[in-house]
């Protein structure tokens, strides 16, 4: 018989739909089954799946419509429809012409009409309580859906939305299981980076370092700013992507900031980590450096003082610093006319120490001193080439060096650390066209730096010449400049008033003058040598005009 005929295939029909629904491992995949299904159990031409909202029914997923306005379907009112009526009355409903039916939406009629479709029927999805969602199939031939039918795609419809609510709730397990996996292997990972990054630390490396191996870990780059960084702004890459910029403030370092681009997974708490180690080894540096500094200078004190206690001594604070005084090492002061404070010390210490690693700087009254270590005589041959590229790098201050012996032993230094500074203040005060001055072009003068230095001397040679001085500066006259060409000349009158372009005459008569102001026998030749010593020496600490 028909009938049994037809019932029978639609209970296979069901079967198969049941299995394949059963079967489907995801959410979209049990959707996907239960149109297919529905429509082998309504004999149907398309089906349609939408899901209830507050604002209406929206389509999530459809099977048998080829016409691509099926998508400006893809929200309908709640009171408007075959769906609407669903909703509002929670059975199922259906119409052999959806053209002619008054509840029809003008927009599902031209579908339909383009389609070729002609009947529809709709069922609801029910789950706790409420509606879920709407389940749509329609069909070419004009005919209506029987009520077997109906209860069928109900029961179909029903059960393949409790499957997807478990598939989807499978999935949302499912993911928050990959999610603590991922958080866990994150944390592995990033436990990994902070022991890696403090290893590193420790061992040495620098921070920049650490950061760019921290950034690749975190997957974004890492820097570190200073006090007037100002606040980070996000910026775009080369795809016209958005970078996510984060600021994280690095403990004991005032404004110092920890920049993060990138890597908008990572969490706040394990930059906040990083920023504490940053921290950490910021502040043991800056602990280290304080204590290196405080040695250095003991030990230059130490150096400069020369007592034979202190020198004992020296050898234990020099291997805490890192010197080897078994090293041979030029000492070289610099300085200028304002003394040299802390930031000066810092730009001068990376200046020399990116030519010479294990260079030792400090400060002593005022001028900064420097242990320059020479290995070789191309070493030293380049020493003042070297320091007069320092000091143009040091600009806009106005400073000079004077270099003194190489030292080889401990008892060495005292005598190198005074003839360093000698040599300085001659460059600074008398030979200003030359910024670096070694004490061997000082010749003889040299000898001058252990009998009190550039202000002895200058105060010797100012109080030996100052009647002719305080003559010159109150009448105008050139006094001292005529005894200097006089004794140069060996006291030789015609060739000496030559070279001043004046007569003889004239000549004695200042000569004269300057004896009586002098009050010394030219004649004789101690006064002679005495006052041709402070001449010289007056040329050369600068200080010949009596400042």
């Amino acid at each position: 018989m028909p009938v049994e005929r037809s019932g029978r295939a639609q209970y296979t029909d069901i079967l198969t739909a049941l299995r394949d629904i059963v079967a489907a491992d995801s959410a979209d995949a049990v959707l996907r089954a239960a149109l297919t299904s529905a429509r082998a159990t309504a004999r149907a031409d398309a089906a349609f799946w939408m899901d209830a909202h507050a604002d209406g029914l929206r389509m999530v997923a459809g099977s048998g419509l080829s016409q691509p306005e099926a998508h400006a379907l893809s929200h309908i009112p709640p009171d408007r429809g075959l769906g609407g009526q669903v909703l509002r009355s929670g059975g199922p409903v259906s119409t052999p012409d959806y053209g002619a039916d008054p509840r029809a939406i003008p927009r599902m009629r031209q579908l339909l009409e383009r389609e070729g479709l002609v009947s529809a029927a709709a069922v609801p999805v029910s789950g706790a309580g409420h509606i879920d969602s709407v389940l749509y199939v329609v069909s070419r031939a004009r005919r209506p859906f029987e009520s077997a039918e109906l209860r069928a795609l109900a029961g179909l419809a029903s059960m393949a939305g409790e499957l997807r609510g478990r598939a989807a709730e499978r999935a949302r397990v499912a993911q928050s299981l990959r999610t603590l996996e991922d958080d866990r292997e994150r944390t592995r990972a990033e436990r990994e980076l902070f022991l890696a990054a403090a290893e590193s630390m420790l061992t040495g490396a620098g921070v920049d370092h650490c950061l760019e191996l921290a950034g690749d870990t975190l997957g974004g780059s890492l820097h570190l700013d200073g006090p007037n960084a100002g606040p980070a702004q996000p910026t775009v890459d080369g795809r016209r992507t958005t970078v996510c910029v984060r600021q994280f403030r690095v403990p004991g370092t005032g404004d110092a900031t920890l920049t993060l681009r990138g890597a908008a997974a990572t969490g706040d708490d394990s930059v906040r980590v990083l920023a504490a180690l940053v921290g950490m080894d910021l502040a043991r540096h800056r602990a280290a450096l304080e204590a290196e500094i405080r040695l250095t200078d003991h030990l230059v004190r130490s150096l400069l003082d020369g007592s034979k206690d202190e020198l004992r001594r020296l050898w234990h604070r020099a291997l805490l610093v890192g010197l080897d005084l078994g090293v041979p090492r030029a000492v070289v002061a610099v300085g200028g006319d304002r003394p040299v404070d802390r930031a000066l010390l810092d730009t001068l210490s990376r200046r020399v120490r990116s030519r010479v690693p294990d260079a030792q700087l400090t400060t002593f009254e005022g001028d900064a001193f420097v242990l320059w270590p020479l290995r070789g005589d191309a070493e030293s041959s380049a020493l003042a080439t070297h320091l007069a590229t320092i000091i143009e790098e040091c600009r806009p201050h106005a400073l000079g060096a004077g270099i003194g012996p190489v030292c080889r032993r401990a008892e060495d230094y005292p005598a190198a650390v005074r003839e360093a500074r000698f040599a300085l203040r001659v460059g600074v005060h008398g030979l200003r066209e030359r910024t670096v001055v070694t004490v061997e072009s000082l010749g003889m003068y040299r000898l001058f730096a252990h009998v009190g230095g550039v202000d002895a001397v200058a105060a010797a040679a100012e109080e030996t010449l100052a009647p002719v001085l305080r003559a010159d500066s109150r009448d105008g006259s050139d006094l001292l400049h005529t005894l200097q060409t006089y004794l140069e000349k060996d006291r030789r009158a015609a060739e000496t008033a030559r070279a001043l372009h004046v007569h003889v005459n004239t000549l004695r008569y200042r000569i004269e003058r300057v004896g009586k102001l002098l009050r010394v026998d030219l004649d004789d030749p101690d006064a002679r040598f005495f006052l041709l010593l402070a001449l010289r020496l007056s040329t050369v600490v600068g200080r010949r005009d009596g400042h």
